[in-house]
Formats: structure tokens, C-alpha cells, sequence
């Protein structure tokens, strides 16, 4: 449980041994790759050329296969399905990315003859529907007129009036005809004949009403014909896009080929920008990077197969932001890796923090929640989903951290007799009885104050008692945090520092032996030890404004450190009071009115608490618990490994 001390790797080896040495540290998966810096002296060294462009886009064409044959095939993975397992070497074997990636852009083609032919068919119902308003009509669409007279096809606005647009033309263009042949409420179709001596006199009174001649241009016969030959050609494109699709839903079975390749593209795209980052002469290449120091006895057998020289020194001082963190936990503090990565990773030279962070997190989430079916809920779940879908990573972590947060809500709830909220007492109520699903079990005798367990948050003042246990709670992490701090500093011998840290908790025990005792010696003492430590801290005048400053800003942080711990109170008492709520509203109706009700209640209730002490647990952590000893900034190791999405690999001797 810390942080994995590292080790600065430089190795320069025969340039034609590199394929095979970065595909051995590839499978090792514990060798980091950085681009090498170059040392005063020595000699511009060129850059390796790789393959990455190629793997990135034969990944991006296999992924946009896999994407289309989900799509034609109807296929989705479920929620919890399993994904199957592979040997390494199966999915390292190179010999089927030529198959696979021709299948993928099999696939990508029938796609685009799908568009195209959609795309015309398209185009065939447009002209299905513009030629709509012209089937009653029977002269051919390409008809223009006799010798001595002319004919147009078009199409005025609907608010045009037709008889005045009629009279107009046979007032103007003599021996003008004009027919209406189709009315909506866009437009009026109308078809007209006009002497060809008075063409233009007609074209005029036309366009000034908005005339728009039809677009059929190139169509012989009539619209009746147009549409019926539209009609087949549609019907023929829908089955060419229906053969179409089933060519590419017929291609289910690669499905799982597919998959296999992206992961195997995705290896192979990993080491190939891990090459892409060595340097080389004509023929050697050298690779600076970093590996955890107790892989270096591994790292010495695998290089013992290749012609090459190696070294590792610790980093220096100077190096300590460089250095890459790797934490190394157990199987209870494992899981808290998902809230120190959403913070950040500790530097090289702090402490890691998911030991500390794993007890107070699962108490302070269980204390929120406070509900024994709730926390059997989140245990179900996070067990269920580790023993069926087997995640990996981030995912396996937070099903790890729900398990441990249920069993404190159990626990908690067994305390507080929470069911659902009261559940058990409403229904037993509804049956005309008393049930009370834990009977006190305990009396608890806090300066003679009786304290009856379990503790009935809706009664009395047992609010209260939980809001004075939850000040109590946040001292004690207050003071652990203060701790790990003062320990920090001890390391870098700034013991100025950890005489101005202790000297507030000086301070406070000074407070209860006052007020326990009487005798106010400690606190005195506390008071010049704060008041020194802060003078020596300053330089100058600043040390006056120093021991003003450490005084206020020590007197108002404590305080708002500890009454952020009242949020504790708060959401406990929240989650019990909506259960009650809903327990009490479904009871209304009798037993068939509580189900549903309590189903969608609880349901949003349990919701509404998973994410709101998620989220005030970590801000206990994070302003108040990391801020009095986290050092961030850490960067996480990366080291070249195989990184799967789709399948899991089956280790190897």
C-alpha cells in the first residue's frame, strides 16, 4: 500500500532485434517508453520511424466495420455480458490482419452502395412526388406546343387568384388558355396554351404572379407513365438496398473476428508509437524510460535474449515531478484508486493515499446512508456485477467501492434501524399491528445521557446525538490529516512546520483540559508555540502580520473544517426522512397503493443518495482531509502493455 518506487531506464540494442524487444516489452507490460532527452556533449541521435498512422487508420476502418455490422445485424452487447477470454499469443498473431482488415472494408463498401442507393431512391420519391399533381393530366410532360401555339407546365402561389390571372392573360396574350389542373394550400398547377405570336406578352403576366415553370425537364410521355416507371425503379432500389443490408447482416459471424482485430490493431498502434518515441543510428536504436524496481529482476531475464546493453538509476531531486506514479494496493484499498485518480495521483515524494482514505470513506458514505436494505442493494449489485461481467480497471474499482460502502450502510442502518426507511413499521401499521424490525438492543451512556441503539433518527433529540458524533469523526480526521503531514515534513526536516501544525492541536487539548480541569497551562503553552512558530515563519514585518494571520486563518479554518463534518447529520437524516415520506404516502391507499409508490420512491431515493454522498464523501476528503498533508500532481504510469476492449486475456507461462 504506496507508491512503487521507480526506476530510470536507458537501453540502446541491435536495430534489427527492435520488433521482437518491443514486442517482449509490450507483453511485460512494466516498461514505461519516453521520448529520450538529450545530455550536454552528446550527439543528435535520429528518430525512429514507425507504423502508427497505418495501425490508427486500419483501427479507425475496423471499428467503423464493427459499428456498421451492429447496426445491419441488430446486434448490442448486453449489459452484463461476459467477454470471452483469448490467449495472448492469439491475440498478438499477425497472420489474419490482412483477412480482417478486407473484411472490414467489405463492410465499409456495401455501406456506401447502401447510401447510394438510398440516395436514389431518394431521388425517385421526389420525383414521385412532384409528379403528383400532373397523373389526372394526359399530354406528355415533354409537350411544347403545335406550330402556330405553345404550351407551359407550372405552378403559381396558392394565394393567387386564378381568375384574375386567367382574365389578364386573355386580355393580354390573345387566344390564351388557361387550365388549373391541381390546387393545394401551397400552390395552384396549371398548365397553358398561347399563341406563339403572343409568347412573351404571356410570359410576362406569368412571372408577374410568381410563375414557376415545372422541373421535368427531360421526361417524354405523361405523368401517369413518369410515375408508374418511378414506381418500379423504387421498388427495384429498395430490393438492391435490402440485398444490400442482408450481405452485411449476413457477415454476423466475423463479429467476434472483428473485435479480436480492433484489439490486436489497438497493441499494435500502442508499439507502434512506443517505436515511434526511440531514437537510432544506422544501426542500433536507444530507449529511455522508466520501470517499477521490482520488475528489474524480470526485465533482466527477458533482455538476456537480446544483443543489447542496459542500465537503471534512481531518480534524482531534480527528477521527482518526472517520475512516473504507480500505486500498489490490496484488495480493500484497491478500489479507492477511482477517487485519488479523479483528484490527482500523489508525487513521488508524498504518500499514497487509498490506506487512509478507505476506512473514512466507507464510514462517511455508510453514515449518510444509514439504511440496511440499502446497503444490501449496493452489495448485490457490485458482487453481481464483478462475479458476471468481470470488469476490468475503473469499473472492477467502483464495484469494489460500492460493496465496501454497502456493508457500512448495512451496518450503519442495523445502528439507526433503517429498512427502506421505516418500511417494516408502515406496512405492519397498514395490517393493523406493531413490528419493529430490530428491538433495542443497547443503551449507550454518553455524560448521563441515555442513548438507545438502534438510534431512531425521527425521534427526539438522536439528530442531535448524530451531529455531535459527526464533529467528533471530522476532529479525528482532521487529525490524522495533520498527522500524515507533520510525518511529510519530517521527511524534508521542515520541523518549523510541524511546530506550527501541532501547535493549533496543542491548542485544543489545551481547550478540554481547561474545561475539564480548570488548569489552562496547556492552552497557554499552545498559544506562544502557534504565536512563535508563526513569528519565525515570517521574515521582517511580515512576521507581526504572520502571527495575525496564522491566528485567524488556524481559529476560522478548524472551525469551517469541522462543521463541514455536520453534512454527515444532514444526508442522513435526509435519505431517512424522503424514506418515511414515501412509506407514509403509499400507506394511504393500503398495501396495493404502498408497492408502487415505495418502488418509485425508494428507487429515486436511492438514486438521489448514491450520487449526493458520493459527492459530499470525496469533498470530505478532498478540501478537508487532503488539504492538511496530500502532495499531487503526480503523472500515472504508462507503461507499453495490451490494453483490451473487447476481450480478456488468458495469461501464459
Amino acid at each position: 500500500m504506496a507508491i512503487v518506487k521507480m526506476k530510470k531506464l536507458r537501453l540502446l540494442a541491435i536495430k534489427s532485434q527492435r520488433d521482437e524487444l518491443m514486442r517482449r516489452l509490450q507483453l511485460m507490460g512494466c516498461v514505461q517508453v519516453n521520448e529520450p532527452g538529450k545530455a550536454e556533449g552528446e550527439i543528435e541521435l535520429g528518430r525512429e520511424s514507425s507504423d502508427a498512422p497505418r495501425c490508427r487508420e486500419a483501427l479507425r476502418e475496423l471499428g467503423m466495420a464493427l459499428g456498421l455490422l451492429d447496426k445491419y445485424a441488430s446486434v448490442k452487447d448486453g449489459l452484463f455480458s461476459q467477454r470471452p477470454e483469448v490467449q495472448c499469443s492469439a491475440l498478438m498473431d499477425d497472420s489474419g490482419e490482412d483477412e480482417h482488415l478486407a473484411l472490414a472494408r467489405k463492410i465499409i463498401e456495401l455501406d456506401e452502395e447502401v447510401k447510394q442507393v438510398a440516395a436514389a431512391e431518394s431521388e425517385k420519391l421526389n420525383a414521385i412526388e412532384a409528379l403528383k399533381p400532373w397523373l389526372q393530366l394526359d399530354i406528355p410532360l415533354d409537350f411544347k406546343g403545335t406550330r402556330n401555339s405553345g404550351a407551359v407546365f407550372g405552378s403559381v402561389p396558392a394565394p393567387v387568384d386564378l381568375s384574375k390571372l386567367k382574365a389578364e392573360l386573355e386580355e393580354k396574350a390573345e387566344c390564351s388558355q388557361m387550365y388549373e389542373i391541381y390546387s393545394d394550400k401551397e400552390q395552384h398547377c396549371i398548365l397553358v396554351f398561347f399563341h406563339t405570336d403572343f409568347k412573351d406578352a404571356a410570359m410576362e403576366v406569368l412571372r408577374g404572379s410568381w410563375f414557376s415553370p415545372m422541373a421535368l425537364a427531360g421526361r417524354s410521355g405523361t405523368a401517369a407513365e413518369n410515375s408508374e416507371a418511378a414506381q418500379k425503379e423504387l421498388e427495384e432500389l429498395k430490393a438492391k438496398r435490402e440485398e444490400l443490408s442482408d450481405a452485411i447482416a449476413a457477415l454476423k459471424p466475423h463479429r467476434d473476428e472483428l473485435k479480436l482485430a480492433i484489439d490486436h490493431m489497438s497493441a499494435r498502434e500502442a508499439q507502434a508509437e512506443a517505436i515511434g518515441l526511440l531514437r537510432s543510428t544506422r544501426s542500433t536504436v536507444v530507449l529511455e524510460g522508466w520501470i517499477p524496481a521490482e520488475n528489474e529482476k524480470l526485465l533482466q531475464q527477458e533482455l538476456s535474449q537480446f544483443d543489447c546493453a542496459w542500465e537503471t538509476e534512481d531518480p534524482t531531486e531534480d527528477e521527482t515531478m518526472e517520475v512516473p506514479i504507480k500505486l500498489k494496493n490490496n484488495k480493500l484499498t484497491e478500489p479507492y484508486n477511482v477517487v485519488t485518480e479523479m483528484y490527482s495521483l500523489p508525487a513521488y515524494n508524498g504518500l499514497d493515499p487509498n490506506p487512509y482514505l478507505m476506512p473514512f470513506f466507507a464510514l462517511f458514505f455508510g453514515i449518510m446512508f444509514a439504511d440496511m436494505a440499502y446497503g444490501l442493494l449496493m452489495v448485490a449489485v457490485g458482487i453481481f456485477a464483478l462475479k458476471k461481467i468481470k470488469p476490468t480497471g475503473t469499473i472492477k474499482n467502483m464495484m469494489g467501492m460500492l460493496i465496501q460502502c454497502g456493508i457500512s450502510s448495512f451496518v450503519i442502518g442495523v445502528l439507526t434501524g433503517g429498512f427502506f426507511g421505516d418500511a417494516v413499521t408502515v406496512v405492519a401499521g397498514i395490517f393493523g399491528k406493531e413490528v419493529t424490525l430490530i428491538p433495542t438492543f443497547a443503551s449507550i451512556n454518553v455524560a448521563g445521557v441515555s442513548i438507545d441503539l438502534p438510534l431512531n433518527l425521527l425521534e427526539g433529540n438522536n439528530p442531535l446525538y448524530v451531529l455531535i458524533l459527526a464533529m467528533c469523526l471530522g476532529a479525528v480526521h482532521l487529525a490524522i490529516g495533520v498527522g500524515l503531514g507533520c510525518y511529510l515534513k519530517a521527511k524534508d526536516k521542515d520541523w518549523l512546520g510541524i511546530v506550527q501544525d501541532l501547535s493549533w492541536w496543542v491548542i485544543f487539548a489545551g481547550i478540554g483540559v481547561m474545561v475539564l480541569t480548570g488548569n489552562s497551562f496547556l492552552l497557554y503553552f499552545g498559544i506562544a508555540v502557534m504565536v512563535l512558530g508563526a513569528f519565525l515563519g515570517g521574515k521582517g514585518i511580515g512576521r507581526l502580520t504572520a502571527v495575525f494571520g496564522a491566528v485567524y486563518n488556524g481559529a476560522t479554518g478548524y472551525l469551517g473544517d469541522i462543521l463541514s463534518y455536520s453534512r454527515l447529520m444532514a444526508l442522513m437524516l435526509a435519505g431517512s426522512v424522503i424514506a418515511s415520506v414515501f412509506n407514509q404516502l403509499g400507506s394511504l391507499g393500503g398495501l396495493w397503493l404502498f408497492i408502487p409508490v415505495a418502488i418509485i420512491g425508494h428507487a429515486l431515493n436511492f438514486a438521489l443518495n448514491l450520487i449526493g454522498c458520493f459527492v459530499h464523501t470525496m469533498r470530505l476528503q478532498y478540501l478537508e482531509f487532503f488539504g492538511k498533508w496530500y502532495r499531487d500532481g503526480g503523472r500515472p504510469f504508462r507503461p507499453l502493455s495490451v490494453k483490451t476492449k473487447y476481450v480478456n486475456i488468458i495469461k501464459e507461462d
